[in-house]
């Protein structure tokens, strides 16, 4: 792993966009993101106020017992006095010794009371008693870094009136990429549903504290087009979750298509894609000119010159995007020692009703090098989904016809052995059925 350099962009708001190059050792990584061997903890303790949890009677009640003995108090009244507080702030003990077999209690509640008490808040960690989701939970576990990424390609975070309500939705047409997404999210101790159908795809909704481990992780709340979030600490700097994260991007955010270069020969195309708000870059002559597009793609070159593309909107591509560029990047250099060759652009202008344009970036490669380290990614380990199935499929093609000149009727055939893009509605049934019952 010490051969393993990683770059990564960080951007400070008040300047353009800058990279910063890790190549330190492993430890200073670490050092430097604070996360020790892969390991962020989230307590129960830092949980919002309102959230509730549930603690096992049997070991609740007994220590309260004990530590009103330490502290030579017989009832909540001499408690209350001994600590100087009021009866009212303790009151609620009285209350929790009735219940069993679990105490419900809101998080700040417990806090309060656990310190009038002494008791330690580690305590309930250390025996297991929280029984609604065991604590502490590892943010930088391989499962968080999974959802993570899931979230960050296909689902949304939203803020309700407080940080206790959140609402995580994930949406895909792809039957095998719900049943992982919802498996990763039992992974982690949480709770997904599927949503009656409202528009082509499924939709998950998943438990508010699930969203809040996410935001912890680093997972910013609204619309990712503007927020321009990064990856995963973990995958800027472990190998292997660095290929996890490509395989699932690839699958939920990647692309493979066919174009003929000179002489009519067969290249084989694979890249990622990401988008975000570029509107406030537009300068307002130009944003009144796109607006007149309102709910439909458009082609940069039409509205701004190559010098603006390359200037203004290029260094401006999305972070996460950025960052896999540079993962890619890395991997070509280690596996196959070759250096970059790697197409960045703006694909298309997306104007939507309410007056914001979205630029699409991608990066793209045909190489040798390229296809087979995206061939190991992604179809060593399948999942099953369906553009795993394209990308093996057009494999083959391509192994088939490349090297030389094609003939028309050639490349009508590779036209009609190509699966699709799109996935059939037949496989979409098929996989739900046997997946999501």
């Amino acid at each position: 792993m010490g051969q393993f350099k990683y770059r990564f962009t960080a951007r400070k708001r008040s300047e353009k966009k800058r990279f910063i190059t890790y190549r330190s050792n492993k430890s200073k990584l670490l050092e430097s993101l604070s996360i020790g061997r892969y390991v962020k903890l989230y307590h129960w303790w830092d949980e919002p106020d309102g959230a509730i949890r549930k603690i096992l009677s049997s070991c609740l009640h007994p220590r309260i017992k004990e530590a009103m003995r330490k502290l030579e108090v017989k009832n909540l009244y001499q408690l209350a006095k001994k600590k100087g507080v009021s009866p009212g702030k303790v009151s609620i003990i009285r209350d929790w010794l009735r219940q069993t077999p679990a105490v419900s209690a809101k998080t700040g509640v417990l806090k309060r009371i656990l310190g009038i008490l002494d008791i330690p808040y580690e305590v309930l960690e250390r025996y297991k008693a929280i029984v609604d989701r065991e604590f502490p939970i590892n943010l930088y576990s391989e499962a968080m870094v999974r959802l993570y990424t899931h979230v960050l390609n296909e689902g949304s975070l939203i803020k309700g009136k407080n940080i206790s309500s959140i609402t995580l939705r994930y949406v895909n047409q792809d039957p095998v990429l719900i049943r992982k997404f919802i498996d990763t999210v039992k992974e982690v101790g949480g709770r997904a549903y599927i949503l009656p159908p409202q528009k082509p795809g499924f939709d998950v909704s998943v438990d508010t504290l699930t969203g809040r481990l996410l935001h912890a992780a680093g997972l910013p709340f609204g619309r990712k087009t503007l927020s321009d979030l990064g990856l995963h600490p973990r995958v800027l700097i472990d190998p292997e979750m660095a290929k996890q994260h490509l395989h699932i991007t690839f699958l939920e955010e990647g692309f493979v298509t066919f174009s003929y270069g000179r002489d009519n020969r067969l290249q084989l195309i694979v890249g990622l894609g990401r988008s975000l708000d570029v509107t406030d870059k537009i300068p307002k002559p130009i944003l009144q000119e796109l607006l007149k597009y309102k709910g439909r793609k458009v082609q940069p070159t039409k509205f701004f010159s190559y010098n603006f593309i390359k200037k203004v909107l290029l260094p401006n591509a999305p972070l996460a995007l950025h960052q896999e560029y540079d993962l890619v990047s890395e991997l070509l250099q280690l596996k196959y020692s070759v250096a970059r060759n790697i197409k960045f652009v703006v694909s298309y202008l997306h104007i939507s009703n309410d007056n914001r344009v979205t630029a699409n970036y991608k990066f793209s490669m045909r190489s040798r090098e390229a296809i087979n380290l995206f061939k190991n990614i992604v179809l060593s380990n399948p999942y099953g989904a369906w553009k795993e199935y394209r990308f093996s499929e057009m494999l083959k093609i391509y192994e088939k016809y490349k090297g030389r000149s094609l003939t028309l009727e050639e490349m009508k055939e590779i036209k009609k052995m190509t699966p699709p893009s799109h996935i059939p509605e037949e496989w979409v049934i098929s996989k739900a059925q046997e997946l999501l019952g």
